[in-house]
């Protein structure tokens, strides 16, 4: 079956691949450069980012121009690139762009290599296109920056029970608290969480990331940057987000039991669908992030009751509105972000439960995110 992923009527988009790089990256000491003739700057700075106003970093865009596009004279962009680290003396600089850099195949890989010969700052080349979702520039940065920084060979010096949460943003967590209840699910429960990748710890811990015995991948932007550890370091992945004292439980046995035998494991039950726009008509419909939407569904699952169904869009392509439209009208009851609201009929019977997201409605109902990670949160009150 075809899919119309390009004309959404009703529905919006995701934060895109240049936000989440700048996201991911925001607490490490480094400066990201992002080549467009600016507005996804702003865009960034004003509606994804929470921490703008409290916490600083080193954000800059490179004001390209129509004719440096059209003669591609990157010289321009080598020359505000060594004179600002030259300035400012960032650990290190991010290269990252939006669609015109894309449209004329700007060298990412080689204009990075000529501003750390000039400058001697190392460069890390995060080539997106402004044409994918967030998950995928933050796998992206998280991935450059642990293939330069973090050493494989720390896993001789791996701390017995130790986990590093991956994947962690605001765009998924907003700054209001998940990302320590978040923490202290492990810690509660016996575990050293060795790093949080890449929100609430510095540079020098993220060197250490290989010391863990489990990546606990928290959300799908952390899939690329833990298959890469696996890949380098034999580091086992478990993929769960611990919501509600269910889930969380799930997801704590799911860390064990890898702990045990170094297999990967998913903290999630099946959910009796195909794929991911093959949802039965009926029961409770969780639309957002693919990890979030399974945990939770799974949380709802784990309840008993009606069934739930997690629907989640492609990093890369988004999500077909048709199929997700047929989905809304046909759950009882849909848990989204409020901006989905508008894809469903006035008149339909199903009840909708608003549940923000970050990266899908920036700032909007930032102040009504509950705080979800953990036993404490209350799946039940949820849908009630």
């Amino acid at each position: 079956m075809a899919f119309d992923y390009q004309t959404h009527v009703f529905t919006s988009t995701y934060t895109a691949d240049v936000s989440g790089v700048c996201s991911a990256l925001y607490e490490l000491g480094g400066m990201s450069v992002l080549h467009d003739p600016s507005g996804c700057n702003s865009t960034y700075s004003t509606h994804d980012e929470p921490r703008w106003f409290d916490t600083d970093s080193l954000m800059y865009v490179s004001g390209l121009d129509e004719i440096t596009a059209v003669m591609g004279d990157d010289d321009v962009l080598i020359r505000d690139v060594v004179q600002a680290a030259r300035d400012l003396a960032p650990r290190f600089i991010t290269l990252c762009g939006a669609s015109i850099p894309h449209i004329i195949a700007f060298d990412y890989r080689g204009v990075a290599y000529l501003i750390e010969k000039e400058c001697g700052v190392p460069v890390l080349p995060v080539a997106t296109d402004g044409l994918k979702s967030y998950v995928s520039g933050v796998g992206l940065a998280l991935t450059a920056w642990l293939d330069r920084f973090a050493d494989p060979g720390e896993t001789r010096n791996a701390r017995p029970g130790s986990v590093n949460l991956v994947g962690v943003t605001p765009l998924d967590f907003s700054v209001n608290g998940n990302v320590g209840k978040l923490r202290s699910a492990l810690e509660d429960a016996g575990y050293y969480v060795n790093c949080c990748m890449a929100m609430g710890d510095t540079f020098e811990t993220m060197e250490k990331a290989y010391r863990a015995k489990v990546n606990l991948v928290v959300s799908s932007a952390g899939r690329r940057p833990a298959r890469h550890m696996k890949k380098k370091g034999g580091i086992p992945i478990v993929e769960g987000l611990p919501i509600g004292p269910e889930q969380t439980g799930a997801v704590l046995r799911a860390v064990a039991d890898t702990m045990i035998d170094g297999k990967d494991r998913t903290a999630w039950g099946s959910f009796g669908n195909t794929g991911r726009w093959t949802v039965p008509a009926g029961g409770v419909l969780v639309i957002g992030e693919e990890i979030f939407a399974r945990s939770l569904a799974n949380a709802v699952n784990l309840l008993g009751g009606a069934p739930a169904y997690p629907f989640w869009p492609d990093e890369d392509e988004g999500v077909p509105e048709a199929e997700l439209i047929a989905a809304m009208r046909g759950a009882a009851v849909v848990v989204a972000d409020p901006l989905y609201r508008v894809a469903l009929k006035r008149d339909g019977g199903t009840r909708f439960v608003d549940f923000p997201h970050e990266a899908y409605s920036g700032r909007i109902y930032r102040a009504s995110l509950p705080v979800f990670c953990g036993p404490d949160f209350s799946v039940r009150g949820l849908l009630e």
